[in-house]
């Protein structure tokens, strides 16, 4: 096949994806589907899909395609092991994916894994992405080939790299439709609102129905008119209908604050046939570092302090806030004093509580379970998570193994 002919067919193959990302149902089929779609442009003899914590990088799931079961294995050697092309690593570099043969300049039998893993299974090549979107890392995935198949390229490397963001999405989306359709009732879980192309209302998820009420103050029915929802649906079915490429357009989403004045994000998906205009609009609680930019705007901080309020907001020391905003530690200093004045906090733990507890205690004192995203399970991990070196060095110190 020509280079010609293989760019075209990436192309068409990550278009597919795209629009797959939007409607499968669950992350499993997406995770299989997409596995054959890949094929078409990329052939591998298997692969391992992943689910990541995007607070930790942790693994929560991962699901195999005509591989053996050896996650053990595996799992030591991303967390307790020296080795290149980590799932971590990869989703702080420029480029999401990466073969094994370039990380190791072309000698594969210096990478642990390539001895404990991919050789006694009869395996060689092996190309690795991380799924990232919005500075968070949601999944990540491995593809690969028979021990003596040819190497993976470098049109491979660039096309999972063009398709992090896209199923990174699909992971984040999977996790909301499962948890709105799954069996055991959450309180808060997602909803989901379906509206046809006028956009009335064809059914609504029983978990919908609360939140849409919260949203109101008054009943389902009136959240279900709010403006924010129509606005997200309007914004997603002008995408959906409009006959362009998908790309890399994200579906619309928003924060709004509710009438009881909690805060929801809502967002938009593909529903039913594009054609006919129907669209899909979740709703759900959300997650305290989501709101955090909105709650420190409103005490008036230049756009560095905000930077720096943020990055002490999930933990960050003096000299780290400095190093990740190439500022020395004096002039955070300096941010920092006039934060606390501002905000009219002494410490970083009242600033802290100003901004995240009012929606962290209520979910605590309920005891809401976690869901397999390492949070809350009617707060999956926000949309808007910054990508930040030091908090990823800091969940790795705790890696089990």
């Amino acid at each position: 096949m020509s280079a010609s002919r293989e760019r075209q067919e990436a192309e068409a193959v990550l278009e597919d994806i795209e629009r797959l990302a939007l409607r499968a149902p669950s992350r499993a089929e997406f995770f299989d589907e997409a596995a054959a779609r890949l094929k078409r442009a990329l052939p591998f003899d298997g692969a391992c899909w992943h689910t990541l914590d995007p607070g930790s990088d942790l693994i929560t799931q991962h699901r195999l395609q005509d591989l053996p079961d050896r996650f053990p294995v595996l799992a030591d050697n991303e967390y307790a092991t020296q080795d290149v092309n980590k799932f971590e690593q990869l989703a702080h570099a420029r480029c999401k994916a990466a073969t094994l043969t370039e990380a190791t300049e072309g000698r594969p039998d210096r990478s642990p894994r390539f001895r404990d893993l991919l050789t006694p299974a009869g395996l060689g090549p092996e190309l690795r992405s991380a799924f990232v979107c919005d500075g968070a890392a949601w999944g990540a995935l491995i593809l690969v080939r028979r021990a003596g198949a040819p190497e993976f390229g470098s049109e491979d490397v660039r096309l999972l790299d063009r398709a992090s963001a896209v199923f990174a999405r699909a992971v984040r989306r999977g996790l909301v439709v499962e948890a709105c359709s799954g069996s055991v009732h959450v309180a808060d879980a997602p909803g989901v609102i379906e509206l046809d192309a006028a956009g009335e209302v064809l059914r609504a998820s029983s978990s919908a129905e609360p939140l849409l009420a919260e949203l109101s103050g008054t009943t389902p029915g009136a959240g279900a008119r709010a403006p924010v929802v129509h606005a997200v649906a309007s914004a997603t079915r002008d995408i959906v209908t409009s006959g362009a490429p998908l790309g890399g357009r994200t579906m619309p989403s928003a924060a709004v604050r509710s009438a009881a004045g909690s805060w929801l994000v809502l967002h938009g998906a593909l529903h039913g046939e594009s054609s006919r205009g129907e669209v899909a609009v979740f709703i759900q609680r959300a997650h305290p570092t989501v709101i955090a930019p909105l709650l420190l705007e409103a005490y008036g901080l230049t756009p560095r302090e905000h930077q720096v309020a943020q990055l002490l907001l999930r933990g960050a020391t003096t000299a780290q806030c400095a190093a990740a905003l190439a500022i020395s530690p004096h002039t955070v200093a300096d941010h920092l004093k006039s934060i606390f004045e501002k905000t009219d906090a002494r410490t970083r733990g009242e600033l802290s509580a100003k901004v995240f507890f009012g929606e962290h205690l209520p979910r605590i004192q309920r005891a809401v379970p976690i869901g397999d995203d390492a949070s809350f399970i009617d707060a999956p991990r926000p949309r808007g998570a910054q990508d930040v070196d030091w908090a990823h060095e800091g969940a790795a110190a705790g890696h089990p193994g």
